[in-house]
């Protein structure tokens, strides 16, 4: 698998509502077609129950080989029972928040689980269950959950330092209806600062579906971007992924809003990089390639220089890090004796973040 941008538009013409079925059935029928990389990528983009339930609703099955498909719906099967826990779950967390009148909203893959956005629930892969809670009752909200049952992982010594958007983690133990951690959100990202995106903007325009309290489309459709952009370094690495590319073209089918926030740099850079491989995004948003779009094709076709390169980003990004907390370091007491306590696990932390791909 030496060229990225051709596994990629293959995995977006399965995900795409407008890519040519004739065409894509042609492709695929190849008896070289590479469908090692496309497991082998869509795994990594959590996009493989994705993939599956997309060929079968397009009647495109049956050009797969018959292992793969008995794979790939195994893979499917299975995450469709965890997500009707997930829901049950979500149901679940809803009547406690809401019986002690707790101010909420559910985020990113469960909002999207519980607003029906998926034909089929097994399409999204998720782990947390995130939830923003209102600033005022964030305490009493982890509490209640402690009290049912949840209890905090342990955090790094970070959390003493610095403010985290969610509290600690919540986990619990399995059973009939729950089965993910939880993360009761104080805000949506750490440094970035995004009015729209305040809590207070967020709780401003809440919808509820049943009992379940979720954000509404636009607000879904702008954090789904710009969680991707912003906490999953996307407007760093300048990349796509394909879990947050279909939850894109997804909201976007039913998106009737003005939506000028759209013309700013954050989310402009994000629709021309997904509109290299999705027409969605091309038509909608009327984004032309440039230089730096067919950079990043490039790095694709070159997968050694694309490690490299984000190597160097990596880096690059790194370095205002370590030079901030090497003055804390000095000047903070509390901070130098938390390091040295616990320097193995920071060293091997440190040394993971330069080895990733």
């Amino acid at each position: 698998m030496n060229n990225l941008a051709i596994t990629y538009q293959h995995i977006a013409d399965i995900l795409s509502f407008e890519s040519s079925n004739s065409k894509l059935e042609h492709t695929l029928s190849d008896p070289t077609f590479n469908w090692e990389a496309i497991v082998k990528e869509g795994s990594l983009h959590y996009v493989i129950p994705a993939i599956y339930c997309r060929l079968r609703s397009r009647q495109l099955l049956h050009v797969l080989p018959k292992d793969l498909i008995s794979y790939l719906d195994y893979i499917t099967d299975e995450n469709r029972q965890r997500n009707t826990i997930i829901l049950a779950q979500i149901n679940e967390l809803t009547d406690l928040l809401n019986s002690h009148n707790i101010e909420h909203t559910f985020l990113k893959g469960a909002a999207l689980l519980a607003s029906g956005t998926y034909k089929d629930i097994a399409e999204r892969m998720l782990g947390d269950i995130d939830i923003l809670v209102h600033p005022e009752q964030l305490t009493t909200a982890f509490e209640l959950l402690r009290d049912d049952g949840y209890q905090p992982k342990t955090m790094t010594l970070g959390h003493h330092f610095f403010e985290h958007k969610h509290l600690p983690r919540l986990e619990t133990k399995l059973t009939a209806t729950r089965i993910a951690a939880v993360e009761v959100h104080r805000k949506l990202f750490v440094s970035y600062h995004y009015d729209a995106l305040q809590p207070q903007s967020i709780f401003k325009e809440t919808r509820q579906i049943a009992s379940i309290y979720i954000p509404s489309q636009k607000h879904l459709l702008m954090h789904t971007i710009l969680n991707h952009q912003i906490n999953d370094d996307g407007a760093l690495y300048n990349s796509i992924t394909f879990r947050s590319a279909y939850d894109t073209i997804l909201l976007l089918q039913d998106y009737t809003e003005p939506n000028t926030w759209s013309n700013q740099k954050v989310f402009k850079k994000y629709f021309k990089y997904t509109s290299l491989f999705f027409n969605e995004i091309r038509k909608t948003k009327n984004v032309k390639p440039d230089i730096f779009s067919y950079f990043y094709l490039f790095k694709l076709k070159h997968i050694k220089f694309y490690r490299f390169w984000n190597k160097l980003l990596r880096l690059g990004a790194i370095i205002p890090i370590l030079l901030h907390r090497s003055w804390l370091f000095i000047s903070n007491k509390a901070y130098r004796k938390a390091i040295i306590l616990d320097k193995n696990r920071i060293f091997t932390h440190f040394m993971s973040i330069l080895r990733k791909n």
